[in-house]
């Protein structure tokens, strides 16, 4: 045990300045080391006391790293076929009712009085800001403020009452 313990502490931090060489990421290294070590300490007897065990350590954290590299790549290369199987698989019944909360909305914003509509689907719809939609119909942003707030309260009241919801 005392073997190890100054084995890990002559060698610990030169192996894990080497293993930042290959993976530029220090708990990446220190890690890799760890499991180096922990690998000889698991081996301890079936390896050779006469052969050199720096050189078999900076060869174990160089393949380690490796293999690391290795992986990080397949995982970047991976990334967006799990990031696209991860994604939540929608129904048919999400389908339905996303349609049925669409047209929910779209029949709301129907029954609002047509220069508040008009208003309401240049800002939500055209992206217009409240002084573009100010300018374009010559009135003005205080305006444009007070139908969008009455838009939005009575679109609000409507949707909260829809039984869709």
């Amino acid at each position: 045990m005392a073997s190890f313990e100054a084995l890990f502490h002559a060698y610990c931090q030169d192996l894990i300045r080497f293993a930042c060489r290959f993976t530029r990421d220090t708990p990446a290294a220190e890690n890799i080391v760890q499991e180096v070590f922990l690998r000889v300490w698991r081996d301890r007897s079936r390896l050779a006391p006469a052969a050199n065990v720096k050189a078999y350590l900076y060869a174990a954290v160089r393949n380690e790293s490796l293999n690391y590299l290795r992986h990080a790549e397949v995982e970047a290369r991976s990334a967006p076929e799990l990031a696209l199987a991860a994604r939540p698989v929608k129904t048919p019944e999400d389908e339905r009712s996303a349609k049925a909360a669409a047209a929910s909305v779209y029949e709301a914003v129907a029954r609002l009085p047509e220069r508040r509509r008009l208003i309401f689907r240049m800002n939500r719809f055209d992206h217009l800001t409240y002084a573009e939609i100010a300018q374009v119909l010559e009135i003005s942003i205080k305006t444009v403020e007070t139908q969008m707030g009455r838009a939005l309260a009575f679109l609000r009241a409507e949707l909260v009452d829809s039984p869709d919801e």
